[in-house]
C-alpha cells in the first residue's frame, strides 16, 4: 500500500480528489486542541472545499495533541 504523503497525491486512483490549490501556500488560522479527529475531520472537510475555490487560505489547522502518540 502506497503511504498518503503530498509527494505521492498525483499517484492515487484517478476517482480519488486531491486538494486543487498549493497546500505549501496555506497559513495557520485555527488551533485545534485536544486533537480529536471527529470535529477536526468535518471542519476540514467544509476548509477543503472553500479552499479549491480559491478561498479561506489563511484558515489552515494545526492540531494540537498533549498526550504521546501511540505506535
Amino acid at each position: 500500500m502506497l503511504p498518503l504523503t503530498s509527494g505521492n497525491l498525483t499517484s492515487l486512483a484517478p476517482g480519488v480528489a486531491i486538494p486543487a490549490y498549493d497546500r505549501s501556500r496555506i497559513r495557520v488560522g485555527i488551533v485545534h486542541l485536544g486533537v480529536g479527529g471527529f470535529h477536526r475531520a468535518h471542519q476540514a472537510m467544509y476548509l477543503d472545499r472553500l479552499m479549491n475555490d480559491g478561498q479561506a487560505q489563511d484558515w489552515g489547522i494545526c492540531g494540537v495533541g498533549s498526550s504521546p502518540p501511540t505506535a
